[in-house]
């Protein structure tokens, strides 16, 4: 479970799952060298993002590169399908695909570009880490796009909403979207019986509808709804995680069929002029900064900034 949101510049998403894999914000420099399985970086673009090192190796979970380009894997269950490798085509495990966009790539236009000679295959990491079936947003200035593999296609959709969840499809949730469109956050007007004298007896009739359950469909209206009606104040920032709090998971209230609890691990914020990284985690609220220029981007070394 997550969810991402794409909004004034600020891209970012919620981590829900039922522990902590010992993530860490970390930076990937210039010098630093990806091991892909089959291919070989044709750039060099500086990330920075939260991961989880294995063996050595940054696994991203979402990042930015050094020119505000953005990206983030969200769960996919039962859709997700990779491909054995293919000749002809850019070959690229799934839990390579982030590093490889933002290394390669300094804008949406150019990602979609090398996105449509990729085959993401079904290389697993190990034994133990095997590849997790997801599906990715991505986001610059400009906008955002979704990129999904199924059985049935290989898809870059448009992502005007700027949201994304989990499954199903997001063909799914842009036709389910149109079930909410009268949500709103002024007073309603009757317009079910306007001959008989109904009382607006509480504020926030407006958006009644919207749905507030954990599930990926319901995420992502209540995430589209938050994103569209929260004022802008004096800190975008601070605007952006409160509207992340609006589909943060609180631990409980939702427990797994072994019995384990969900909660939001982390919850990102990227600033795509900036190259800030912000975050905050469930243990601890105050919103932290790491900053991609304060550190030495030249270098081959990753850098590891513990949570």
């Amino acid at each position: 479970m997550c969810t991402a949101i794409f909004d004034d510049g600020l891209f970012g998403r919620t981590l829900d799952l039922e522990c902590s894999y010992g993530e860490s914000v970390v930076i990937t420099p210039r010098g630093y060298r990806f091991n892909y399985i089959y291919e070989k970086d044709i750039r060099d673009n500086a990330i920075i993002g939260i991961a989880h090192i294995e063996n050595g190796v940054p696994l991203y979970y979402d990042a930015m590169n050094e020119n505000g380009l953005c990206m983030a894997g969200l769960n996919f269950p039962k859709y997700a399908i990779y491909q054995p490798r293919t000749e002809g085509k850019i070959n690229i495990a799934s839990f390579e695909l982030i590093p490889y966009i933002l290394r390669n790539s300094d804008s949406v236009a150019e990602a979609i570009k090398l996105l449509k000679d990729i085959n993401i295959t079904s290389d697993s990491f190990s034994y133990e880490l095997q590849a997790t079936p997801l599906h990715w947003m991505l986001a610059d200035k400009g906008g955002a796009i979704v990129v999904e593999a199924t059985a049935d296609f290989f898809k870059i959709h448009k992502n005007d909403f700027g949201v994304m969840t989990n499954s199903p499809d997001f063909n799914y949730h842009r036709i389910n979207a149109s079930n909410y469109m009268g949500l709103n956050s002024k007073t309603p007007t009757n317009t079910l019986c306007p001959n008989v004298d109904l009382e607006n007896y509480s504020r926030g009739l407006g958006a009644f509808g919207l749905p507030g359950d954990f599930s990926s469909a319901s995420r992502f209206i209540r995430a589209i709804y938050t994103k569209s009606h929260t004022c802008v104040d004096k800190s975008r920032i601070n605007r952006y995680f409160h509207i992340m709090d609006s589909v943060s998971v609180p631990m409980g209230c939702i427990i797994t069929d072994t019995g384990k609890a969900v909660y939001t691990i982390y919850t990102s914020c990227m600033d795509m002029s900036s190259c800030d990284f912000y975050y905050t985690t469930y243990e601890n609220r105050s919103i932290k900064k790491v900053g991609l220029y304060d550190f030495e981007l030249d270098g081959d070394e990753m850098i590891e900034v513990e949570i």
